[in-house]
C-alpha cells in the first residue's frame, strides 16, 4: 500500500512537470559557463527534471547499498550473539543441574534413617509417659 501511494504521487508530479513544460515551449538561451546554447524551454525543463531524477537515484542507490551491507553485518552479529547466548544458557543450565543434584544427594545423605536406629523422642513425650 505504501509503495502504491509513492507510485501515484510520482505519476502526479510527472504529469505536473509535463504540463508545465508543454505550456512553456518558447526557445531560451542556456549558458553553460563556457558556451551558450539556444533550446526550447520544454527540453530544458524535462532535461532538468530527468537529470535531477538521475542524481537522486544515484545518491539513493549508494545509501541503500550501504544500509544493506550494514543490515547484513548486524544480522550476522545478532546470529553470533544468539549462538553465544544459547551456549552460555546451556552451560549455566548444566552447572545448575549439577549443583542441584549435589545438594539433593547431600540432603538425602543427611536425612537417611536406618532401620536399626530408634527415632529420638521429644523430652515432653518422655515426661508424659513416665507420669502415667
Amino acid at each position: 500500500m505504501k509503495n502504491q501511494w509513492r507510485i501515484i504521487i510520482g505519476l502526479i508530479l510527472t504529469l505536473v512537470i509535463v504540463i508545465f513544460a508543454v505550456l512553456n515551449n518558447m526557445p531560451v538561451p542556456i549558458n553553460f559557463g563556457f558556451s551558450t546554447l539556444s533550446a526550447p524551454l520544454i527540453i530544458v525543463i524535462i532535461g532538468s527534471a530527468f537529470l535531477g531524477a538521475i542524481i537522486i537515484s544515484l545518491v539513493t542507490t549508494g545509501t541503500m547499498w550501504q544500509q544493506r551491507r550494514e543490515i547484513k553485518q548486524l544480522k550476522h552479529e545478532i546470529d553470533d550473539l544468539n549462538k553465544n547466548i544459547e551456549a552460555k544458557t546451556a552451560q549455566k543450565k548444566e552447572e545448575l543441574e549439577r549443583e542441584y543434584n549435589n545438594k539433593l544427594a547431600e540432603f538425602e545423605a543427611t536425612q537417611t534413617v536406618y532401620p536399626n536406629e530408634v527415632e529420638p523422642t521429644l523430652p515432653e513425650e518422655t515426661q508424659e509417659s513416665q507420669n502415667q
